[in-house]
């Protein structure tokens, strides 16, 4: 077996898979070889790794003899401080007999080593982490030099068990294609999940990837309901799969494969998972792993959808598809802290409906829910992408418009202005009042949305369907 890392491993592969792992426990990862010398860089922004070592990967003389001293002394795994405060977990990679490297974990925060509970949660993090990187790289090993693949199975064990543990559906779906292709080489992976009646390519990686990625595939067109006829994967004809938006240009080396698992779950058909390989990197008992593989990606595809559709549905109004008034007072958190910090300017307009309760009564609910949508509508319109509007309760709307001055401000409301009084609502003419404000050194989110508040109120007072500027 090797003592070198570097004579093994793809550190481009290993990179992209490291920074995955790295993200979806939110922790940060250096792998120094079986020498103590630096081979992968680090994963995630640890501003003081960054700022003494100029960049990200360990140069800094203090922390190179910092961590030959550390790692030198590590027999199995140890926690230590490094001389700019850091806490990390170290560990020796292989086995007892075959060492290979050497692993460091850090907290992307600040661990004081106080606090025994975030301390012990880091450590766990970091144990799994060991445990994972450590099975991985004795498959990669394994399989490479020796040409077995007894423990590839322990390695997609590993994975798959922090796969179901993590909820962002982004992190989700780069740990299934990252580790497919550290594992077993594959030259193309895509993940497409299910939306309605169609699969939007979420995740695709590899030759080909940038091509597909939020590409959209009818449920009833004929490749895909042939995927979804049966829980086995499906090896389908070049040409077939060309007639899919994407794919069209697709040309594979002569003995490429493409194969497509239905990804099924107690809740159905979540998406699918294509691979393109080559057959040597992948013989039948790959095969058989790799359903387990896919099994677990499903169940962690499905439980990541569950919690962003209840995370949206937490922070969206339904009626309109705005920020709920909760969310918009956080998102001004952030806006006004940045305007702030930046000297950047932003204004915040107050929109509400003249007359709502008018209409509502005399026409009924559903005929008002009707005028508000329509009045969100004209918003959405009115506004550019990078500005933020929210539903902050019954007639009235919020809207942030990073980065503009007054006369950007009050052009946009009365833009919106004139387009809810010109547009042709059912029953009767509708109009509405705004109030304008800018965001001063000194507001708190609560002053500054009782400024534009005021605004509004004052255009009430002056006869309604009018801007006014506080």
């Amino acid at each position: 077996m090797p003592t070198n890392l570097l004579l093994s491993v793809s550190l481009k592969y290993w990179q992209d898979f490291q920074d995955t792992l790295a993200k979806a426990m939110n922790t940060n990862i250096y792998i120094f070889d079986a020498n103590a010398n630096p081979f992968s860089k680090f994963s995630q922004q640890v501003e003081v790794c960054q700022d003494v070592n100029k960049g990200n990967k360990i140069c800094n003389e203090k922390c190179i003899y910092f961590y030959k001293d550390v790692l030198s002394s590590v027999e199995d795994r140890g926690i230590f401080t490094c001389p700019y405060g850091i806490r990390l977990c170290a560990y020796r990679l292989g086995t007892y007999a075959q060492k290979i490297g050497f692993l460091i974990v850090t907290p992307n925060g600040n661990i004081t080593g106080v606090d025994i509970e975030e301390e012990n949660t880091f450590v766990a993090k970091a144990n799994n982490i060991y445990q994972t990187i450590n099975e991985v790289l004795k498959a990669i090993l394994e399989k490479n030099l020796l040409g077995l693949r007894r423990l590839e199975l322990n390695s997609i064990y590993e994975i798959s068990r922090l796969m179901i543990s993590t909820v962002e559906l982004d992190k989700v779906l780069e740990l299934i294609i990252n580790s497919l292709i550290i594992i077993y080489k594959i030259e193309l992976g895509f993940i497409g999940l299910r939306e309605g009646d169609k699969i939007k390519i979420a995740q695709a990686k590899g030759e080909y990837g940038h091509r597909l990625v939020g590409k959209e595939w009818s449920i009833v067109h004929p490749v895909i309901e042939k995927i979804f006829s049966t829980v086995e994967p499906s090896s389908l004809d070049i040409d077939k799969l060309k007639t899919l938006d994407g794919l069209t240009d697709l040309e594979i080396d002569v003995g490429n494969k493409i194969v497509i698992y239905p990804l099924w779950t107690s809740i159905g058909a979540v998406g699918l998972l294509g691979i393109m390989f080559s057959p040597d990197s992948i013989d039948e008992n790959d095969n058989r792993n790799l359903q387990i593989y896919v099994n677990f990606s499903a169940i962690a595809l499905a439980n990541a959808k569950i919690v962003s559709r209840l995370e949206k549905e937490a922070e969206t109004d339904f009626l309109t598809g705005f920020f709920n008034k909760r969310t918009i007072q956080n998102i001004l958190i952030g806006e006004l802290e940045r305007a702030i910090r930046y000297r950047l300017p932003l204004a915040v307009i107050f929109l509400d409906i003249d007359d709502f309760k008018a209409y509502n009564d005399t026409f009924g609910h559903i005929a008002g829910d009707v005028m508000v949508q329509k009045t969100a509508e004209i918003i959405k319109n009115s506004i550019r992408a990078v500005d933020i509007a929210g539903r902050f309760g019954g007639e009235e709307f919020v809207i942030i418009l990073p980065g503009t001055d007054k006369e950007g401000a009050v052009a946009v409301a009365e833009r919106i202005r004139k387009a809810i009084e010109s547009y042709p609502f059912p029953h009767r003419k509708v109009t509405a009042s705004l109030g304008i404000t800018l965001a001063k050194d000194s507001d708190s989110v609560e002053s500054l949305l009782e400024r534009a508040d005021s605004a509004l109120y004052q255009a009430k007072r002056e006869g309604k369907n009018r801007c006014c500027l506080a």
